[in-house]
């Protein structure tokens, strides 16, 4: 119990961290741009690699990689039916910022900190269909909603999923995995080291991108986005809990992976969509320590240790 709440302490304490070096200048407003590559491009795909060492899957878990497509299908029409009587504008605001989960810089490194490298493979799985969606296919499906964005093709989407080094790890080590591919043991020794800086990085890089501004009257959008979004979540949680044909540790992981905060990139495609960016960005903000004490939470109820 005691171990938990230090490493759940010593996250929040570098998200703290973070911001306080950008709100005193020591880093600038855009310098998590860089933290943001180097984790993207070496610890991120590092990690994934390794969470794939000794990882062994069967095809029945091929439904962790539907149900994470799914749950982000799901909740952007849940944001769509919620605001059927608005303009295209808001519809796809509650699409892009009710869908998405920031695996690969939030939960994965708390999943690889807490629950180790297999929990870190169940985690790929899940964020390989996840990222098909937050990456690029809400987005698609959402400017078109709100009237922005310009044709959607086919090839531009695939360009974008296609160019995001961390879907690329996730789609190799997974046809690595299903086929029975043994990498060189020495491949796995090096990206463990590389990975190690993974957690630290994310954690920083949240706490420079962290803001909370908003205006009085929209308190009550972003309560009730929130709301809409962990209430879902905990929906989710049942899901798997007594439906999903996997063993209790795999369920366990999937979740705390449903309980994660918005992907980053929802105020972006928000912004893309000319939505209200600032406002997404809110949203997204308070969905991280929300998540963080509803996981730290899950992790005693759990009983894992």
């Amino acid at each position: 119990m005691g171990e938990i709440l230090i490493k759940a302490f010593s996250f929040i304490l570098i998200i703290i961290i973070g911001n306080v070096l950008k709100r005193i200048g020591i880093f600038g407003a855009k310098d998590y741009k860089i933290v943001t590559k180097i984790i993207m491009n070496i610890t991120l795909p590092c990690a994934l690699i390794t969470g794939f060492a000794n990882f062994k899957m069967d095809t029945s878990m091929l439904l962790i990689v539907l149900f994470g497509f799914l749950a982000n299908i799901i909740m952007s029409t849940t944001g769509y039916i919620l605001a059927r009587n608005k303009d295209g504008k808001e519809k796809a605001f509650n699409m892009l910022n009710l869908a998405g989960y920031n695996i690969g810089c939030f939960t994965l490194p708390y999943v690889q900190s807490f629950l180790g490298p297999y929990a870190v493979g169940i985690a790929s799985l899940f964020d390989t269909g996840n990222s098909i969606m937050c990456t690029g296919g809400t987005y698609a499906i959402a400017s078109g909603v709100s009237g922005e964005g310009g044709k959607q093709s086919i090839r531009g989407f695939l360009r974008k999923i296609f160019s995001s080094v961390p879907f690329d790890t996730y789609l190799l080590m997974f046809i690595i995995t299903l086929t029975g591919i043994k990498l060189p043991q020495v491949i796995f020794s090096i990206t463990s080291n590389l990975s190690m800086g993974n957690a630290f990085l994310s954690m920083l890089m949240i706490g420079m991108v962290f803001e909370c501004n908003f205006k009085r009257e929209q308190l009550f959008k972003v309560v009730f986005m929130l709301s809409i979004r962990y209430i879902s979540s905990f929906i989710f949680a049942l899901i798997i809990y007594y439906l999903l044909p996997f063993s209790m540790d795999i369920k366990h992981v999937l979740i705390i992976l449903v309980f994660g905060p918005i992907s980053v990139l929802s105020p972006v495609f928000t912004g893309m969509c000319k939505g209200d960016e600032g406002l997404a960005g809110v949203v997204n903000s308070l969905s991280i320590p929300i998540s963080i004490t509803i996981i730290t939470s899950l992790l005693f109820i759990l009983h894992i240790t």
